[in-house]
């Protein structure tokens, strides 16, 4: 696997995608969580972060790296975009 930021914000993109897809064209989220509106966008993120920690254990740190960039402005662009009150 390439060592590079930009192939990993691209792999980090995938997961936080998928969730958007569910959200958007099927009811899995109604389904899973009715009570929690992000709850796909909070497991994609966690995938992303797992993914993150094996790539820092195999000493791939630059794809690590875009994995938690994808990962931050995922959750930051869900924050803007879903009114979640924060405090």
């Amino acid at each position: 696997m390439k060592n590079s930021i930009g192939l990993g914000f691209v792999v980090g993109l995938i997961c936080p995608l998928a969730a958007f897809l569910l959200m958007r064209y099927s009811n899995v989220q109604a389904d899973l969580f009715p009570d929690k509106p992000a709850g796909l966008y909070v497991i994609a993120a966690a995938i992303n972060l797992v993914g993150c920690w094996i790539s820092y254990k195999k000493e791939l740190d630059k794809f690590g790296n875009g994995l938690v960039l994808a990962t931050f402005l995922g959750m930051l662009a869900l924050v803007f975009t879903k009114n979640i009150s924060i405090f």
